[in-house]
């Protein structure tokens, strides 16, 4: 199932000293001469943690080469080939369609590091996003130590920023009403940042 970049709502954030970075389906198209990831692009980014789904959405038949798996097919008649969770170590892996000599692509997979630095609970901090689903209009409420900067970061299933919001506690302790209705509909991570560092990363849903 292909995830496209957008956002939305859920979050309790309590969090552990260090939250377990959380795990992805990465889609790769499969077209008449293309290889496209989520960006756009042949470079295909994701973490040891995530899921790589070849998908066809051309007409050819393409035998997808490389030394990291037996050469498989995606065609019409075998539209998808998955690589569970864990298939892959960290590492840049080249590939190509054996049929068609300029269709290549390239695979880079990233150590999965833990993304929170702080204590949230221990340090009295809770945040939450709702209603989820949403369709595009969300409540953040924050509950913060005064004297400190906290900023709500927004990020697309392959680490890039989309958003980064302010958190004033004049306006997060009763609601912040933040719009989303820009974002098209799929999954999100954000992140709670404390004076700059990172205390939790989360997974968003947006069903606009």
């Amino acid at each position: 199932m292909k995830l496209s970049t957008r956002l939305v709502a859920i979050l309790a954030l309590t969090a552990a000293t260090l939250a377990p970075a959380l795990a992805a389906t990465i889609t790769v198209e499969v077209g008449d001469n293309f290889y496209r990831g989520p960006d756009g692009t042949p470079t295909i980014r994701m973490t040891v943690n995530d899921e790589l789904v070849f998908q066809n959405v051309g007409s050819g038949t393409h035998p997808t080469a490389s030394a990291q798996w037996i050469t498989f097919i995606i065609s019409p008649t075998r539209p998808t080939e998955t690589f569970a969770s864990g298939r892959f170590t960290a590492g840049t892996y080249p590939f190509l369609c054996t049929s068609h000599g300029g269709m290549t692509g390239t695979l880079i997979v990233t150590a999965a590091t833990p993304t929170a630095t702080l204590d949230a609970r221990t340090a009295g901090i809770s945040l939450s996003v709702y209603p989820n689903p949403s369709r595009g209009q969300v409540i953040v409420q924050l509950n913060q130590r005064p004297g400190q900067d906290y900023k709500l970061r927004l990020s697309n299933i392959i680490g890039q920023e989309i958003r980064t919001i302010a958190l004033k506690p004049e306006l997060t302790a009763a609601g912040l009403p933040v719009d989303l209705n820009d974002l098209r509909s799929g999954v999100y991570f954000y992140s709670l940042l404390v004076e700059g560092k990172v205390v939790a990363t989360k997974r968003l849903v947006l069903q606009n």
